[in-house]
């Protein structure tokens, strides 16, 4: 059976069936939703699709269609797929079943499996193989306990991500892309798929060494622990930073602490981004060797994050302010800063990336130009860019070798796009 699309393996409705659907599409929508590959290749959905884009054209207003992208280890498992959400839908007559049975033959599948998919003995799948001429080979993907080859009977199940938009299904797209083959085999939220996507793209990141030290014109990154990075005492104009949020990182806070009270000149600031929920143990630790400030928020638009252990659906990241020693303002704070963008991120970026606005606004109020910013958790080198973009030396590390590579690429193109150039620290 030869067909334009590769996918679509049973007949076409009829003119009368489709014109049904159509009409239905025009009054409801498209209800069903329409399934893809990773590559973007329609699965499923052939007629509502072509439904939906035919009133398009007309003028019809018909709201964008639901889409569920999945992605498959090979092209047998995809054909099978296909079947198994159209068989159950679509009575064949036989000699539409003999059409589809060659077009199984040729694609490789065995008689065997033919048979049990489409719900006849072998006796017909073989007659109606031998009326067709198909090649009778079989593929042969699993070895039996008695050592021979057979056709696999169930494949198994395709990692799947539901949308509802075509720039959604772009990024379900990209993100099955990106996992490939560490993909689950099973149905993914677009969010939680393309955090498991940037974390896979991080681990393949972490396999590439790092230099212990780069410098660039401003700057400085370290490949260190930042408990073992060599400071001066009393040398830092500011702390600029977005420490782990995690309950295993609690400790660091008070290691954060110590590392503030050494390094920071006497009355300078300390700016920590926290965790909602652990922001009383935070704000402890940090007050073992420095002195509280205040208490800032950065607004976040977009998307938020929901703490479902206490319904609350969050709209902003605190931010906290300590110093090493009684307090020196230099001038004023402005407690609650706004994020640009909308939460956005590519499958490359890092998941702790924050947006650098409210950063660029910490580093133009917390300190002055030329002055010295330090990040002990650079991440994807936010701080380090607008502490650079604001015309101030800056020196940071963190012991993740993606996180330096990452902050060392943002910070070499930064420089190339601007003419400053002044000794780094």
């Amino acid at each position: 059976m030869t067909t334009p699309d590769p996918y679509q393996l049973l007949p076409d409705l009829d003119a009368a069936e489709f014109t049904a659907l159509k009409a239905d599409v025009a009054l409801r929508g498209v209800l069903v939703a329409v399934e893809v590959d990773d590559a973007g290749a329609v699965l499923d959905g052939h007629h509502r699709l072509r439904a939906w884009a035919e009133l398009r054209e007309e003028g019809v207003k018909v709201p964008d269609y639901p889409r569920v992208v999945r992605r498959f280890d090979d092209e047998e498992d995809k054909v099978a797929h296909v079947l198994a959400l159209n068989l159950a839908r679509r009575h064949l007559g036989a000699e539409q079943r003999a059409r589809l049975v060659a077009d199984l033959r040729t694609r490789g599948w065995s008689n065997r499996r033919i048979a049990a998919v489409l719900g006849v003995d072998e006796i017909t799948v073989r007659r109606d193989v031998k009326e067709a001429g198909a090649t009778n080979v079989a593929p042969g993907k699993v070895v039996g306990a008695d050592g021979r080859s057979y056709p696999a009977e169930r494949p198994k199940a395709p990692p799947s991500i539901v949308v509802a938009s075509a720039r959604d299904e772009g990024r379900a797209r990209s993100a099955l892309t990106v996992l490939g083959e560490a993909a689950p085999g099973r149905l993914l939220g677009l969010t939680r798929a393309e955090g498991q996507a940037r974390e896979a793209h991080l681990a393949q990141r972490r396999q590439d060494a790092v230099a212990a030290v780069t410098n660039g014109p401003l700057w400085r990154i370290e490949h260190i622990d930042f408990r073992e990075l060599e400071v001066d005492d009393q040398s830092v104009d500011a702390i600029i930073c977005d420490p782990p949020y995690n309950d295993e990182a609690i400790p660091l806070w008070s290691e954060l602490s110590a590392f503030a009270a050494r390094v920071l000149k006497p009355g300078h600031p300390i700016a920590a981004y926290c965790g909602h929920l652990r922001q009383p143990e935070t704000m402890a630790r940090l007050g073992e060797q420095l002195e509280f400030v205040w208490v800032g928020a950065t607004v976040l638009r977009g998307r938020h994050t929901k703490v479902h252990v206490r319904k609350v659906n969050g709209w902003h990241r605190p931010w906290l302010v300590y110093s090493a020693g009684p307090y020196q303002p230099r001038g004023w704070i402005h407690d609650t800063l706004m994020a640009e963008g909308r939460g956005e991120k590519d499958l490359t970026d890092h998941p702790w990336r924050q947006a650098e606005g409210p950063f660029r606004d910490l580093v133009r109020m917390l300190t002055f130009p030329s002055e010295l910013v330090v990040d002990p958790f650079v991440g994807q080198g936010t701080t380090a860019a607008a502490a650079v973009a604001e015309g101030r030396r800056f020196l940071g590390c963190d012991r993740d070798p993606a996180a330096v590579s990452l902050t060392v690429e943002r910070l070499e193109a930064q420089d190339g796009q601007s003419p400053q150039a002044k000794e780094a620290p």
